[in-house]
């Protein structure tokens, strides 16, 4: 179904007209948040009522205020990274509601129907160029992706392969520059191998999104320059029912004609026991676009993950599993496989996580997580029966820290198995990791520091007897890497201004990928050869960011550069000249076969060129900038700019596969129970090309969404919907590797349903 922007309109107008009737009786909510341990205002913290879906932040002086809200009881939660989460409940009569002052307490609080267990939460002071995504801001712009969901994010960007294959690219990071996790660990797939393996998470399960920067990223891994972001699930094990619940979002997108269901229920046995159930299923067709319907780009996901939580006096356990399975397809192209591929996924998760209340040595809380994962991943040339490429993965890992108020300390250990089949030569490899990783933070005079650091040593461990095709067998010997990392952060605050440096070393270790791999991969249409000698990536990183904040307005600005002297690129053995003027008809074999590409199983024009890792000195640098502005109490205004430029400074020619200039107004007009969102994107040409790229054209694209919250009994029900690409606007993605063959995707109309029992 598409609909215009006039259809869309009128929808709009008539949910308001529809919702004069709800606003004639209202409530406000107002306070002030600040720190139990100086007492001193705490500016930027998130205010959000879940059941309503609205939210806002505390500004310099520490007060908040909640408008135009419906009467009624309701729970109220206020977070701040680097301080307790705290809940409460409210019942709402006409008139204000004050709060007065709200101190981050340790205390268990016990509200309605929940208990929230207030244990420590400790977390280091925040770069200001970091985003938290949740409630409202989460809903509008939820897709099936986690890159489509937060690409509107400064600095944040989209490389795919169709709608089945998409990741995201922070700054000009893809692929293991940057850490893609799930509440602070690595999700255990291979998306961050290739840009044809999805990421394994589908975003309807869950309910928030947090951009990291700075030193608090070495928490997480060492190859953070680009960040972390990180996700959590809709209720994490801290909240404990005193009865069942249910919690429901069904959703669907015309511009693949998908459809998608997600339930969450939770069932408390007693005081301290509680079971989670969550059940999600999507399907989707083929993506359409204004040129026609792009073929071979359908995706079927099924998720299903269960739980169990004890909660006791000071702690609290819990044991998880969850199945994930999903075929989506890759496009044809005449540079591989003329009919595409097929890829099927499977992922398998157990997890247990202890989180304790201590006393010691000045630590607070204890922290345990284990994983094991068990990933497969199958490709195969469309139609076909037969695997071409199949690659499984184990994890098992086990992380613990220790946290207090100035200090977190904490240990790694990682043992991935992986195995290759098929025509996808690889030798199997074992991957060992142990990691010692800390961060200090400390207040002097008006003057916050953080020192971070961590020790990682892996080891590679291939399969000796293995017999490559392209590499020597003397090559196939283990490898290990020392990686200490480390970064330093300064913050400052003072009036209406908020200032915040930092520098990084990282490493990134090669991969068993980028080590070993022999054999074509067609899901990027490429042969792929490692080079086994590769060294370790180093990388120094600075980043400052300044932000005025008033009553009606914040700006911010942000600024980063990062140099590299052994960036890994993979790049094309060679582009065979002598084949120009070669004709398959004529029965002479292809000049450069076997050596620059190959012929596979496509026809006379399916082939595959080889491509090899390398090392090469590069610099990326850019700039960010944000303003909002709140032109009324209900209206308000923001806009970005993203600028990232990328140099390898060993051929003195830019980096491939940067994102162009991005430029984002919006317009926000809250009419509760109605609200609305008008956004305009502008993105410029890229026409800073590096090897083998064309040049893309800009375009301007035109978005609106809205929600509609209707109460009914003891029900929150909730209507969401967006069109996107309003205009039906042509255009194309500079980090798309299918740009050649198809546009990306037309007018399309979402609309999403949620609703809370």
């Amino acid at each position: 179904m598409i609909l215009s922007f006039k259809r869309a309109s009128c929808l709009v107008a008539t949910l308001c007209v529809c919702s004069s009737s709800l606003c004639s009786q209202e409530a406000s909510i107002k306070g002030s948040v600040f720190s139990e341990r100086d007492q001193v205002p705490i500016h930027g913290s998130n205010i959000y009522i879940e059941k309503l879906s609205v939210g806002t932040v505390s500004q310099v002086d520490g007060s908040f205020v909640l408008d135009k809200l419906p009467l009624g009881k309701f729970f109220i939660t206020i977070s701040m990274v680097g301080f307790k989460e705290v809940e409460k409940q409210l019942e709402l009569n006409e008139g204000v509601y004050d709060l007065g002052r709200v101190f981050m307490i340790r205390d268990t609080i016990k509200i309605g129907q929940i208990d929230v267990d207030a244990h420590n939460h400790i977390e280091p002071k925040n770069y200001l160029s970091n985003e938290y995504i949740v409630g409202s801001k989460y809903h509008l712009n939820l897709k099936s992706s986690i890159a489509h969901t937060i690409e509107d994010e400064t600095g944040l960007a989209i490389q795919s392969m169709g709608q089945g294959a998409t990741q995201p690219v922070l700054r000009g990071y893809s692929g293991d520059r940057f850490l893609l996790t799930e509440d602070g660990i690595k999700g255990g797939d291979l998306s961050n191998t290739s840009i044809d393996h999805t990421v394994s998470m589908d975003m309807a399960s869950f309910s928030k999104v947090r951009i990291i920067r700075g030193p608090e990223t070495l928490l997480y891994g060492s190859n953070t320059i680009g960040g972390v972001i990180d996700v959590s699930r809709v209720i994490d094990s801290e909240s404990r029912f005193k009865k069942s619940s249910l919690q429901a979002i069904l959703g669907s997108e015309s511009v693949n004609k998908s459809n998608f269901g997600n339930l969450v229920y939770y069932q408390p046995i007693n005081d301290k026991n509680q079971f989670r159930i969550s059940l999600l299923k999507r399907n989707a067709g083929d993506q359409n676009t204004p040129l026609g319907t792009l073929d071979n780009t359908s995706v079927s996901n099924n998720e299903v993950t269960g739980s169990y939580t004890y909660f006791g006096a000071d702690y609290h356990a819990s044991l998880s599993y969850e199945k994930i399975t999903m075929d989506y397809g890759i496009p044809g192209s005449p540079e591989g496989h003329i009919g595409g591929v097929d890829l099927n996924m499977k992922k398998n998760t157990q997890k247990f996580t202890l989180h304790k209340d201590i006393t010691f040595m000045g630590f607070q809380t204890f922290d345990f997580d284990q994983r094991y994962i068990s990933y497969g991943h199958i490709e195969s040339e469309k139609g076909s029966r037969n695997p071409s490429v199949i690659m499984d993965q184990q994890i098992l890992s086990l992380q613990s820290i220790l946290k207090g108020p100035q200090m977190q300390i904490g240990a790694l250990f990682q043992d991935r198995s992986f195995q290759a089949g098929g025509f996808y030569w690889t030798p199997d490899t074992e991957e060992i990791t142990l990691a010692l990783f800390g961060l200090y933070e400390r207040e002097i005079f008006d003057f916050t520091l953080q020192f971070s650091s961590r020790l990682e040593y892996l080891s590679v461990i291939p399969d000796t007897q293995y017999q490559p095709a392209n590499l020597q067998s003397s090559q196939l010997i283990e490898r290990n890497f020392e990686l200490l990392s480390a970064g330093f952060g300064v913050f400052r605050n003072w009036k209406n201004w908020d200032f915040s440096f930092g520098t990084m070393l990282t490493g990134r270790s090669p991969g068993i990928e980028d080590l070993y791999s022999d054999g074509p991969h067609l899901g990027v249409y490429s042969y792929e050869i490692g080079k086994p000698t590769l060294a370790a990536e180093r990388t120094v990183g600075i980043e400052t960011s300044l932000e005025h904040n008033t009553d009606k307005s914040q700006i911010r600005v942000t600024g980063f550069q990062n140099f590299s002297p052994n960036y890994h690129i993979s790049s094309k053995v060679g582009d065979c000249p002598e084949a120009i003027n070669w004709d398959p008809s004529l029965g002479v074999s292809h000049p450069c076969s076997g050596s620059d590409f190959i012929e596979w199983g496509s026809g006379s024009s399916g082939w595959l060129y080889k491509y090899q890792m390398d090392g090469y000195r590069a610099l990326i640098y850019g700039l960010e900038s944000e303003i909002e502005y709140k032109l009324t109490n209900s209206i308000n205004l923001f806009g970005s700019i993203s600028t990232i430029r990328g140099d390898n400074l060993s051929s003195n020619a830019p980096l491939a596969y940067m994102p162009p200039d991005k430029y984002r107004f919006s317009t926000e007009i809250d009419l509760n129970p109605v609200s609305m969102v008008l956004t305009l994107k502008k993105v410029s040409p890229q026409d800073r090309l590096g090897e083998f790229e064309t040049i893309t054209d800009g375009y301007l694209l035109a978005d609106i969404s809205g929600t509609y919250i209707l109460h009914s009994s003891n029900l929150v029900h909730k209507i969401i919907f967006s069109v996107d690409n309003i205009f039906n606007e042509v255009y194309y993605n500079h980090l798309s590797r299918i740009k050649t063959i198809m546009p990306e995707k037309g007018q399309s109309l979402n609309i999403q349903y949620r609703i809370i029992f």
